[in-house]
């Protein structure tokens, strides 16, 4: 098979075999990780077609080249060929001849498992990183079993063992699997009766990848020995390299099984040492070579060998001791450069330095993998860090927003628009990337909407639901994107009549193609839920193409004349809080500034309150407890306010937007933890307290109308004054129940 060659940035090389497609990225879960400069996460795939093998690039941000040109295609690699990804260089080594290596090949050897993380992994969880050998050739069904083995050597660790694996010695501890990858390295899983092995229980051997199918194999021990079998599983099973059938196949000690791309090594049970082997020191000592055994070195000898070796060690330390001491008349030795350490307050400085660089487009693209690796080493030094925490979000964000538009861009450029605009949907409208890839989702847009309509009116006019419902629904998702709400579902008090004479508080829809899609829905499924349009930010016509830091900043110049003081509130607004102090100090410090001190002075009060509130709040998340962060949250909230004035709502700083936002995910969070438990009065006071803070949650959304519900019943089963109060924990502001309720205790005559 042909050989994919890769240079290091140190120069050394490494070689991978192309079997099926090999990709390649920083992030784990790519068959070949290149974490150094230059490689973005899923940067290009290798792969073999009718014996040619192709490179492509999957819209990585620094391009793929072969032969110094950059590929916008599948490009075929020859062994003059010369790739370039960022630092790393490729090149392809042709197939070695076919040789006759016998029925089957040995086993090969397990590799090296590194105890380190791979850089990039951002501990998302367990994925192997070696290419899926391709299972076309899988034997039919019904095969009679494997090829056989190639004969072991007598006397080796084969014959110990009976044929098939054998089962547990007296005294052993039974067949099991030993992983030999990734966090199933090392581990082990005994095998008794029926084990079976998937990526879901009820498995025994439980392999969380997503190369491994919920039922992927099947092993049976038994008196005689270890069978294996495949169980239709969709990336095959590997038995020392080669593809499994549904026929059991017997195992023998050291064998190599392979789920998916999660490798294991069989092992029999463990035999007692036979009787003619002595414990060691009692008898021969057999030759490296495997020579006539020699006698035991008498005791003498080995007195000076270990004579012998205390000597040389005192040697080397007299050697080490030498090379430290002062020579004769040297001064004395500065030992305070070896014993002094960077400030790490001032380290920290410098990395979130580091990665505000390389995450600004001021000098061109944004180098996101650059600024994750100073960002995250800053949090190991500070990890408490708000700005670097912040930083992280943000360029985890602007991270996926670039996937999703370099995926949309070359979707479009191969004539999918509809692919292309669900990638473009997927972008945060938080991102830079939401208004650059907005003119292109709009295009995207009209060319889906114009096809999908033909073929939705067409399908209608024939009567064919099943086929006109996909495509009307494409259709539809787009338009209703600038309709009004009041032509989409009916008003307060309305309900909904699709077909004959409207009565007294029955709504029908004016557009005549929305009334026929939602008449094929009710034909297709009666018991269908209401038609909801769904929210596509991209392609909304709302003010979000305007850039919020180009109002925030006309609106600052406006406000405040100074410079400093205007950089310091963009910096506070993007939420730098501690450059926007060290900008104010400095203004502080200029005595020809003097007219300005007052005000300096009251912004630095101001941004270290929110500062300092926010901290407190974040610390409370941390812990799990909303209900303890909303105090602080409130009151930063407020001295927001008074200092962005009319721009706190409209185009809101980070600390506002962090607090709203931190706030609404971390109540839902915890509220369906009490939900989970039963409790569903203190789960709705949860959400309750997250969705006055933040209404723009969609599982908050939920959450709410849920508790609202639990409201209304409550007060229509409410036999006395104590009752109210459990209808008043699950209402939620704008329902209408909380003044009910306080009609009801008028009624009542509560106290």
């Amino acid at each position: 098979m042909p050989t994919l060659v890769v240079r290091l940035p140190d120069g050394t090389e490494n070689e991978y075999d192309v079997v099926g497609e090999l990709k390649i990225g920083r992030q784990q879960g790519n068959d070949l990780l290149l974490t150094e400069g230059g490689v973005s996460r899923n940067h290009a795939v290798v792969f073999e077609d009718g014996g040619t093998v192709f490179i492509e690039d999957k819209g990585s941000a620094n391009g793929t080249f072969v032969d110094g040109e950059r590929i916008a295609e599948p490009t075929p690699l020859t062994p003059e060929s010369e790739v370039v990804l960022g630092d790393y260089t490729l090149r392809l080594k042709p197939a070695a001849p076919a040789r006759n290596t016998g029925p089957r090949r040995a086993a090969k050897a397990a590799a090296p498992v590194s105890d380190e993380m791979p850089v990039g992994s951002e501990g998302s969880g367990a994925r192997a990183t070696r290419a899926l050998p391709s299972v076309k050739s899988r034997p039919a069904a019904g095969a009679s079993g494997a090829p056989k083995r190639p004969a072991r050597p007598a006397g080796g660790a084969g014959a110990a063992a009976p044929a098939a694996g054998g089962g547990a010695a007296a005294g052993g501890s039974g067949p099991m699997l030993r992983g030999m990858v990734g966090p199933w390295a090392g581990r082990t899983y005994p095998l008794k009766g029926k084990v079976l092995v998937g990526r879901q229980p009820p498995a025994l051997v439980l392999l969380e990848d997503d190369s491994v199918s919920r039922r992927h194999a099947e092993l049976v021990a038994s008196p005689t020995g270890v069978t294996v079998k495949d169980l239709g599983s969709a990336n095959g099973t590997l038995l020392n390299g080669e593809p499994l059938g549904d026929e059991p196949v017997p195992l023998q000690p050291g064998d190599q099984l392979q789920f998916g791309v999660v490798e294991m090594t069989f092992e029999a049970a463990e035999e007692e040492a036979p009787a003619g082997l002595a414990r060691r020191g009692a008898g021969p000592i057999p030759t490296r070579r495997g020579g006539a055994a020699v006698e035991a070195a008498p005791a003498s000898r080995k007195k000076l060998m270990v004579v012998g070796g205390a000597v040389v060690g005192l040697l080397m330390v007299a050697g080490v001791v030498k090379a430290v001491l002062p020579k004769p008349g040297a001064g004395p030795v500065d030992m305070a450069p070896m014993a002094a350490e960077a400030d790490p307050e001032q380290q920290v400085k410098d990395l979130l330095s580091e990665c505000r660089s390389y995450a600004s487009n001021e000098m061109g693209a944004p180098n996101w993998a650059r600024a994750e690796e100073s960002c995250a080493k800053a949090l190991d030094l500070d990890p408490i860090n708000t700005e670097a925490n912040s930083m992280m979000r943000r360029i985890k964000l602007e991270k996926e927003s670039f996937d999703y538009f370099s995926t949309g861009d070359k979707l479009m450029a191969r004539l999918k628009p509809e692919e292309a605009l669900e990638a473009f949907s997927k972008i945060s409208r938080d991102s830079e990337y939401f208004r650059r890839a907005r003119s292109k989702a709009r295009e995207a847009a009209e060319q889906v909407t114009k096809k999908a309509q033909e073929d939705c009116r067409r399908y209608l006019n024939d009567s064919q639901w099943s086929a006109a419902m996909p495509r009307c629904q494409v259709f539809m998702a787009v338009w209703c994107q600038k309709q009004p709400r009041e032509n989409l579902v009916p008003p307060l008090g309305y309900s909904l009549k699709l077909e004959g004479r409207l009565r007294r508080n029955e709504w029908r829809p004016k557009d005549a193609l929305f009334v026929r899609f939602l008449i094929a829905r009710q034909k297709m499924d009666a018991n269908a839920a209401p038609w909801t349009c769904p929210v596509t930010d991209i392609i909304n016509d709302d003010d979000v193409v305007a850039d919020p830091r180009t109002a925030v900043e006309e609106a600052v110049k406006k406000r405040f004349p100074n410079k400093l003081i205007q950089a310091a509130m963009m910096d506070y607004w993007a939420g730098r809080g501690s450059e926007a102090l060290a900008t104010l100090q400095k203004l502080r410090s200029n005595y020809e500034a003097a007219q300005f001190h007052s005000q300096a002075d009251e912004l630095i009060k101001v941004m270290t309150t929110v500062d300092q509130l926010f901290k407190n709040g974040e610390t409370f998340l941390a812990a799990d407890e909303p209900e303890k962060a909303a105090e602080p949250f409130r009151e930063a909230l407020e001295t927001d306010k008074g200092l962005m004035l009319e721009l706190a709502e409209t185009k809101p700083s980070f600390y506002r937007r962090n607090i709203l936002q931190d706030m609404a995910d971390k109540s839902y969070r915890r509220g369906k933890e009490w939900a989970d438990r039963k409790d569903r009065r203190r789960a709705c006071r949860i959400w309750k307290l997250g969705f006055g803070f933040y209404a723009g949650n969609p599982d908050l959304n939920k959450a709410a109308a849920f508790c609202s519900g639990l409201a209304s019943d409550a007060f229509r089963q409410a036999g006395g004054c104590p009752d109210l109060a459990a209808v008043l924990d699950y209402a939620v502001k704008g329902d209408g129940l909380a003044e009910k309720v306080e009609q009801q205790k008028k009624e009542w005559q509560c106290p």
